[in-house]
Parts: C-alpha cells; sequence; structure tokens
C-alpha cells in the first residue's frame, strides 16, 4: 500500500497510510494525528457548548512564530473567538526551522483556563518545552479578553477583539503533569490530557464537580504508553467504516 494513500478524511483532517504506519510503530506523533485526534475531541465532547476550544497543532505553531507579524495574527485569532471560550487548548512544538513542517523532537500541551485566567503547561518531560511554551504564551495572552461589538456607517455589526488590560493579563504557570517513560510518547500525553480535559468539560455542564486539573492527575499516567496508540488506531478504522 503506498504510504500517500488517504485512508481517512475526517474534518478538514487527512490522514494517509504513512500517519497510521507512525501510529503502530514506536515514533513521535506528527501534527496530522494530533491534528486528527484533536478535531475528533471537538466534535465528540463540545458539539453543543462550542465553549472549549482545541487548537490545530499548525495554527498553534504559527502563533508563537509570527509575533513580528501582528496584523496577520489579528486575522486568525478573531475567527477563532477565544473571548468565548472557557478552556483554550494549544499544542507547543519544539521545531526550530520554520520553512519544514514536521520537524521537531517534543510535544506538549498549553491551556487557557478563563475561569482561573491563566495557562497552564502540562510537560511530561519536565523543563523540556518551558522556552517554547513561553513563547507561545506570549504571542496569544493579549487575546484572551472580551469580545466586543461595534457597527460601521452603513450599520452592518462586526465582532472586535478588545485585549485584556494589563492588571488582567494571564499569568502563566507549570503544571504538574504525569511522566513519559520513553523518548517518543510525548504526543499521546498532549492527546491524552485534552480527551480527559474535554469529557471532564461535558461532565460539568451537566452538574459534575471538581475540577478538571485533579481529574488529569487522576486519569493520565504511563499506562497510556501501551494501550493508547491501539485505542486511536481502533477509532481511525471504526471511523472508516461509518
Amino acid at each position: 500500500m503506498d504510504d500517500k494513500e488517504i485512508v481517512l478524511s475526517y474534518k478538514d483532517v487527512v490522514l494517509r497510510v504513512s500517519d497510521l504506519n507512525i501510529l503502530k510503530g514506536p515514533c513521535y506523533l506528527n501534527d496530522q494525528i494530533i491534528d486528527f485526534y484533536f478535531a475528533y475531541l471537538s466534535s465528540s465532547y463540545n458539539a453543543d457548548a462550542n465553549d472549549i476550544l482545541l487548537v490545530p497543532p499548525s495554527t498553534s505553531y504559527w502563533f508563537a512564530n509570527c509575533q513580528d507579524q501582528q496584523s496577520l495574527v489579528n486575522d486568525f485569532v478573531e475567527p477563532l473567538k477565544f473571548s468565548s471560550k472557557k478552556l483554550i487548548l494549544f499544542t507547543v512544538n519544539d521545531n526550530e526551522d520554520f520553512s519544514a513542517a514536521e520537524r521537531g523532537t517534543h510535544w506538549s500541551l498549553l491551556v487557557y483556563d478563563r475561569s482561573q485566567n491563566y495557562f497552564l503547561h502540562f510537560d511530561s518531560l519536565p523543563g523540556m518545552h518551558r522556552y517554547h511554551a513561553l513563547k507561545l504564551y506570549k504571542a496569544v495572552k493579549g487575546f484572551m479578553g472580551t469580545a466586543s461589538e461595534s457597527s460601521s456607517k452603513d450599520g452592518a455589526k462586526t465582532l472586535k477583539m478588545k485585549a485584556v488590560g494589563s492588571a488582567a493579563v494571564p499569568f502563566f504557570k507549570e503544571a504538574k503533569t504525569p511522566q513519559q517513560t520513553n523518548g517518543f510518547d510525548c504526543g499521546l500525553y498532549v492527546m491524552a490530557i485534552a480527551e480527559v480535559i474535554c469529557r471532564w468539560h461535558s461532565c460539568e455542564r451537566n452538574g459534575n464537580d471538581g475540577d478538571w486539573l485533579s481529574a488529569v492527575e487522576r486519569e493520565v499516567n504511563a499506562y497510556l504508553e501501551t494501550t493508547m496508540r491501539g485505542e486511536v488506531l481502533k477509532l481511525i478504522e471504526d471511523l472508516r467504516k461509518q
């Protein structure tokens, strides 16, 4: 079977044979696999409320590395409607070669929680990604404020992002994170933590007590290194049959 052959088109994500091979082997996960899983979580847990946002890896990477193109950043932020989201999940990648996609050696997760007005960084290899996470945090922290409507001369209403005031700028904090036991499963931890957050959020809307941080500590552990790749492969196969 050709590595470039398409095995699944899901939402805006296309998975090929080469992506499945990455999942099958002890390999560092690529953007496509995480993008697919984020799209699946968003569709599964966020269909009604639409108040949690899982930012695609390519978009998170672009935010982190395009601070010198502020007008373009503004254009990217507006349709994502950051100000209406209770939780926003960004991936962090350490690729330094901006001309080449699918590079890098580590994934981590940066989560904005509006209820606490902070960003929490989940890194399954402590300290490995702080620099890159802070770079992303600095790029997006000013866009977490409220949205405001304005009217043009013809009466049409437009939504404009209103940056948070200096006193309300979200702060950055390293989060207690389950630790990987090898050098290649960081992407699985990103996906597993994202899933727990989405599941907790879905239950929270139905009156669930507790907080999502406790849910992550309780439910994510190194056991996922032996099970999650197979679970994602089965999910892809099940979606192919639909």
